[in-house]
Parts: C-alpha cells; structure tokens; sequence
C-alpha cells in the first residue's frame, strides 16, 4: 500500500459506502456529461438522439421508448424526427398492431450504435479501470438501479 496523498480525502477519513457510491456516480456523470459536451460541438446529433440510439437495440414503439428513457411521448416524436432526416432511423408500421409505429435502426444508426459501444469500453475499461468483470457487475447493478427508479418515475 502507498501513501500517496488523495486530494479528495487528504485525511484518509473512511468514506460511508453509501456516500463513495455517491462520489462515484457524480464524477462518472460528470465526466460523461463533459464528453458528450465535446461530442455535441462536433456532430450534427444531439445528447438526447444519441440516448435513444443506445436504447434502440431493436425496433421499439416510440411509447416504449419514451417510458423507458422517462420523456413524454411528444420529446421522443420530436427526437424520432430528427433521427429519421439525419438518416438514422425509419418508422415502420408495427406488424403486431398497425395503428402504432416502430423506430428501427438503420444501417447508419447501427453502426453510430456500435461506435457508441466501443467509446463505453473504451471509457469504462480503459480510461476508468474496470476490467471484464467489474464492467459486467456494474452493469448489472446500473440496470438493477434503473429497473428500480423507472417503477417510482412517470412522465
């Protein structure tokens, strides 16, 4: 063990684990929201287009989706729209129910989909450290977190 100074706990005073997950969660949000600043300046597709790339991992209905990332119906129409005239998605009519639509990935989408992938590797495992395994426990735990806020939300 070294006794290299941290700046964020020059004390070495024992952190609650409830507030070191917190300081995690806030600097992870932080750092990814200041990556996704610097995307924004440089591509024509918005912060909240490139949440719903990640969340269509198949067609799903705009109601769905729009549960699912917690905006009203009439933002994810909106953001469909503008997916759909930078190429990156189609409405489909849904064959299980013609009066709703699906959103389905196009080529382009998929593979703006799989660059988003390969940037969270990158991110996650590389620039933050966590190997396979911590990758696949975090994830559990983040979708576990977000299973669990989406029965308190309703938008």
């Amino acid at each position: 063990m070294t006794n290299t100074p941290d700046p964020l706990n020059p004390h070495h005073t024992p952190v609650e684990p409830e507030l070191g997950a917190l300081l995690g969660v806030f600097a992870l949000h932080g750092f990814i929201d200041a990556l996704m600043g610097e995307i924004d300046r440089r591509t024509d597709v918005s912060y909240l287009e490139r949440k719903i790339m990640i969340w269509l991992d198949r067609p799903k209905r705009l109601g769905t989706l729009a549960r699912e990332m917690n905006v009203l119906p009439s933002t994810m129409t909106t953001a469909a729209d503008q997916l759909e005239a930078h190429g990156l998605v189609v409405r489909e009519r849904d064959p299980d129910d013609r009066r709703a639509w699906l959103l389905t990935p196009t080529d382009a989408g998929a593979d703006l989909r799989a660059t988003m992938v390969v940037m969270a590797r990158t991110l996650l495992c590389e620039t933050l450290g966590l190997s396979d395994e911590e990758l696949r426990s975090f994830a559990q735990t983040s979708l576990k977190i977000h299973r669990n806020i989406q029965k308190h939300m309703t938008c």
